[in-house]
């Protein structure tokens, strides 16, 4: 891990070495939690920015943009701490909102709660617990027995406020889903195909879509599969949403392209049959600059994979590639 003062004399990066600067400087950090949690940042679009010194974050940070107006953030302290930050708002050194602040400065506030104590207070609160409750927990490391209590307190707050037309739930919701795919067991995954089923009610709002898709596929970045297919009925939820966004007249729309994108790279790190299917309704939407991103994301999935130790799935990519590629210049 870099001492304390040893990021500020790193140099800016450009855009193009964000990958060596996340790896020489985030993935120390954030190893056990990369290995354990699947990382919130998963290393696409980040850029480096220059933040000025708040006596909280150190000036050099790295971004990624999630919504407009709105970046994940991962710096460190001046006293050495890794700090990240989510769904940070433009001003985010003024806000005071419990969100954007880190652990510690929300200790300043609270008294200091232990993880059996925030298990409680979520529990205690059955379907209504506070936003700042839920924003700390995501924020809070916690045990392999307290993970598989945790996991059904999050799925009830997901299910009970994931129509809510309240910003900061809808925020609060978005925090409790990247938290609850993070410490997902591999084989439950499939139980987040109800979170993308429209069913009778309203479909997931667009920016909690993206959440699930993202952190779908960066579990299944983290884990390949060691089979193929392993979660059908989550496939074929992702697959209704690759069909819908990636509609030429609507791709275009509000953040149509960001779930459409996330959704085909999420079947595709899952070893699904609907894989090529994905990837060919990327190449066929009329947008040669959509297909290309997907391409780039595949080929930095294939990159990822071929430092785990399954061949299985790395000849399987290489050999999806291979035919879609292909299939595109005939």
């Amino acid at each position: 891990m870099p001492e304390a003062n040893e990021i500020s004399s790193l140099p800016s990066p450009a855009k193009k070495d964000w990958k060596s600067y996340y790896e020489h400087i985030v993935q120390d950090w954030y190893e056990e939690e990369i290995n354990q949690e699947a990382f919130v940042l998963t290393g696409k679009y980040l850029e480096t920015t220059t933040l000025p010194h708040s006596g909280i974050w150190n000036s050099d940070a790295l971004i990624e943009p999630t919504v407009p107006g709105k970046y994940n953030i991962v710096t460190k302290a001046d006293d050495g701490r890794p700090l990240r930050f989510i769904n940070v708002p433009d001003d985010h050194h003024h806000s005071s909102d419990p969100q954007f602040t880190t652990p510690s400065a929300i200790a300043e506030e609270d008294p200091v709660l232990t993880t059996e104590e925030l298990i409680i207070q979520l529990s205690s609160a059955g379907e209504d617990p506070s936003c700042r409750l839920i924003f700390k927990v995501e924020l809070t490391s916690f045990d392999a027995l307290q993970k598989v209590v945790l996991l059904p307190l999050l799925r009830k707050y997901i299910i009970a406020h994931r129509n809510s037309n309240t910003r900061d739930e809808l925020d609060a919701v978005g925090s409790a889903i990247r938290k609850y795919i993070a410490i997902m067991p591999m084989d439950h995954m499939g139980e987040l195909a109800v979170l993308l089923e429209a069913g009778s009610k309203s479909p997931l709002p667009v920016d909690l879509q993206i959440e699930v898709a993202k952190m779908i596929y960066r579990n299944f970045e983290v884990h390949p599969p060691i089979v193929e297919n392993p979660q059908p009925a989550l496939a074929q939820q992702l697959w209704e949403m690759v069909d819908a966004y990636t509609n030429p007249r609507i791709l275009l729309q509000d953040k149509h392209a960001a779930i459409a994108s996330l959704a085909i790279v999420a079947i595709v790190s899952m070893r699904s049959p609907l894989a090529e299917q994905a990837w060919q309704a990327a190449n066929e939407c009329g947008y040669g600059w959509f297909a290309e991103l997907v391409s780039d994301d595949i080929d930095e999935l294939l990159d990822q994979w071929s430092n785990k130790d399954n061949q299985g799935a790395i000849s399987w990519l290489r050999n999806l590639r291979t035919k879609c590629s292909e299939e595109t210049i005939a």
